[in-house]
């Protein structure tokens, strides 16, 4: 879990922020769904080849090279499957923080009319996504 602290002048600014978060995020989705799919085929191909041979006869083994260590699973040259899996598990998270954001986004529209008046506003990130919003008046 990361936490960061950023502080804000106004309103606008940290809608910008999250307007360009939201931009990235779409931007690092996209790169990540053209490499999902190369080694969806990838992996496909593997499958197609594994199927041959198991029907000339030639068993297929486990791969064995995955290590549980306590807090992360490492793969030594990991096949297209083990790789792919990983790459939809961060998609699947990329695209959580994506809605979040861009339901927070709309929330924070009511906040727009605040522009106007002098405030500082401090907002606590975790996990990159924005938890706490503290307005204070000057």
């Amino acid at each position: 879990m990361s936490l960061v602290i950023r502080e804000f002048t106004s309103v606008s600014e940290l809608i910008k922020s999250i307007d360009d978060a939201i931009a990235d995020l779409r931007k690092i989705l996209g790169e990540y769904l053209r490499k999902v799919e190369e080694l969806r085929v990838k992996a496909e191909q593997e499958n197609k080849l594994k199927n041959i041979l198991s029907k000339l006869g030639v068993a297929a083994t486990a791969p064995a090279n995955e290590l549980n260590l306590k807090t992360v699973k490492v793969y030594i040259n990991p096949t297209s499957e083990q790789e792919l899996a990983s790459l939809e598990a961060a998609l699947e998270n990329i695209n959580a923080k994506l809605t979040q954001l861009i339901a927070m986004r709309k929330d924070l529209d009511a906040l727009a009319p605040l522009s106007d008046l002098n405030v500082k506003i401090t907002v606590v990130y975790v996990d990159g996504l924005p938890k706490t919003i503290l307005l204070k008046f000057a």
